[in-house]
């Protein structure tokens, strides 16, 4: 299963050169498949953060009687991250140089449906 998770993972960044590491992982950051081993740590650190993100606002969303969030744009000193939520517990974490291309974020969220049926 992880196979298909890397081959979503490697589309995006062979689609998108701005990418720069691409990562699935569980809500709490935990690494499902990640993608090239070098962007292994700023992955797992953004999924750590990207994750609590994506909980705390899904939660002020809900209470707000508003729709979901579907992902957040971290920047930070090392670069930029974005965090898609996949399904409740999952998430897809994009490493960028800098501001994503366009195009990033729509395929982005057909790489989400493609993991989620994954899962």
């Amino acid at each position: 299963m992880a196979d298909s998770f890397e081959g979503v993972l490697a589309g995006l960044m062979d689609r998108f050169p701005a990418i720069k590491g691409a990562g699935f992982l569980d809500i709490d950051g935990s690494e499902i498949a990640a993608t090239p081993a070098s962007a292994l740590e700023r992955i797992k650190a953004g999924g750590a953060y990207g994750g609590i993100q994506l909980r705390r606002l899904q939660t002020a969303e809900q209470a707000a009687g508003r729709g979901g969030v579907r992902h957040v744009d971290l920047v930070a000193e090392q670069g930029r991250l974005l965090a898609f939520g996949v399904g409740s517990e999952y998430q897809l974490i994009l490493v960028l140089d800098g501001a994503p291309a366009p195009g990033v974020v729509a395929a982005a969220s057909e790489a989400v449906i493609a993991l989620e049926a994954g899962i």
